[in-house]
């Protein structure tokens, strides 16, 4: 008697848990594979002497009322327990001498405003460039999830000319167009390849609705582990696909054996991991030479330095985006003349109740901007002087920026952490990039159809960048897959 098929969903980050929770309230069997100890990937935070600090899911658009991450957490059934506060965003352009506050819950406009305001002689040109966000979040597919109209494979031209294209064509200045793009960190792809249809999503969503989740992504994952227990959802933890069968006569593999010594029998395999990863274990009747190709065509987004830190005085809550120069290109490049630094205020209570006031700074670096002849054995040797030398060189420069921005703090910063790209391996294997692959102008995404007629990629933003992107790319491939009648009574069902 054939084994029940289950519908394997390879990879546990924001993506991969939409994707299961999607599958499963659709009253399909689900297996979630991990190959890491937990689920959560950047969701996952960690804990120095109690006190709570996020890894990679630090701020997010989509929270207000009606916005796109509180219908998808609708769908998944995770608003109860999914909360969000608005923050507010200083530029600072260090070159510049320029200071730019969006305040919390300003909104699209206000943000516009407030970036006018600093550059008075280039008002209407700044004006244009968020007419042109707010122009390309309209005709977004899937924007509002209430909006059930057939998709449609219809190209713009911003899908066709970079960010960078359109400032140049708006005349702004390399100050403006710092302010403008400041959220290509959150994307990290440079503006001169990224299209400007993928850069202006992020930047509508967060200039929109800035917002901090509450208790960063563990509330979406204690939320998540709620709901598969409801829906029966099989989870492995530190379980990898190993070998699939050879395809069938339409294109198909059904039968693959895991890690832990199982083995399943799928419908469907959907995978939100990084495509280098989905390539590895393709079998080799299926890895065509077009495939191929455009896996060694893709290029990676940053990644960064990230330190953490406790502090003895309060300071007002928010993202502080620190530029200290205004060529976003080199910065997410090379780097070796300039960088930027995200650093986010907050407070928040520890595990024993005492109200904490935390700092963490997130720097952009490449694997290339690692002292030369580093590896990742350097960093499994935690006694390794010529890393740790490193590291404590790079979290002191943290701390000399964050008492720039906040000269209350000076004296008053305690380290509890620091990682290096190198610690990023462990939240997205193989290549520790912040964002995966880079969306570059006219190269297509790895999202959808596989090579094997029953796999799919999902996740990395396919349509708009971080969580919020990964998540709504797992809804576009649950549509494609399931179909729409399936998709329209899900949402119709929750929504």
């Amino acid at each position: 008697m054939r084994r029940e098929r289950t519908n394997i969903v390879c990879g546990s980050g924001a993506g991969g848990l939409t994707l299961a929770l999607l599958l499963a309230r659709s009253g399909r069997p689900v297996t979630l594979i991990e190959s890491q100890p937990e689920i959560g990937g950047y969701l996952r935070r960690f804990y120095r002497n109690g006190i709570p600090f996020d890894t990679g899911y630090h701020f997010s658009g989509g929270f207000s009322r009606n916005g796109i991450m509180e219908q998808m957490m609708q769908v998944l059934g995770l608003s109860d327990a999914v909360g969000s506060t608005p923050i507010s965003n200083r530029i600072v352009l260090a070159e510049s001498g320029k200071e730019i506050l969006l305040p919390a819950d300003c909104g699209h406009t206000g943000a516009a405003e407030a970036c006018c305001n600093a550059f008075p002689d280039e008002a209407e040109k700044i004006r244009e460039f968020f007419r042109i966000e707010q122009e390309i979040w309209d005709t977004t597919p899937m924007h509002d999830l209430r909006d059930l109209s057939p998709l449609t494979p219809d190209f713009s031209r911003y899908d066709l000319t970079t960010a960078g294209e359109i400032c140049q064509s708006l005349g702004l200045s390399p100050a403006a167009t710092a302010c403008t793009g400041s959220f290509a960190m959150c994307h990290g792809t440079p503006l001169s390849e990224a299209p400007m249809s993928f850069h202006a999503r992020v930047g509508y969503a967060l200039h929109t609705d800035l917002a901090r989740p509450d208790d960063g992504g563990d509330a979406m994952i204690r939320a998540f582990k709620r709901e598969a227990e409801r829906y029966g959802i099989d989870i492995r933890t530190g379980t990898e696909l190993l070998k699939f069968t050879a395809p069938d006569s339409d294109g198909a593999c059904h039968e693959v054996r895991l890690s832990d010594g199982t083995t399943l029998d799928a419908e469907h395999i959907f995978f939100t991991t990084h495509p280098l990863a989905i390539q590895n274990v393709l079998p080799d009747e299926a890895k065509t030479p077009s495939h191929e190709r455009r896996i060694r065509r893709l290029k990676e987004s940053c990644s960064f330095f990230c330190s953490y830190f406790t502090a003895d005085e309060a300071v007002p809550e928010g993202l502080v985006s620190y530029f200290s120069g205004n060529d976003i290109d080199h910065i997410l490049t090379d780097g070796t003349r300039a960088h930027s630094t995200g650093i986010l205020f907050n407070r928040e209570t520890d595990r024993t109740g005492v109200l904490r006031h935390t700092v963490s700074a997130f720097r952009t670096m490449r694997f290339e901007g690692m002292p030369q002849g580093f590896s990742a054995t350097h960093r499994e040797r935690q006694n390794d002087e010529a890393y740790q030398t490193f590291k404590a060189a790079m979290v002191q420069e943290a701390a000399a920026e964050i008492e720039a921005v906040h000269p209350a703090l000076k004296g008053k910063l305690h380290v509890v952490a620091s990682g290096s790209p190198w610690t990023c391996l462990d939240y997205d294997p193989p290549t520790g990039s912040a964002y995966g692959a880079r969306c570059i102008c006219g190269q297509a995404r790895i999202c959808g159809q596989l090579p094997v007629s029953n796999f799919f990629a999902a996740g990395q933003s396919a349509l708009v960048p971080g969580v919020m992107g990964t998540m709504l790319a797992s809804f576009s491939v649950f549509r494609q897959v399931l179909g729409e009648d399936i998709y329209t009574g899900l949402i119709r069902r929750f929504l």
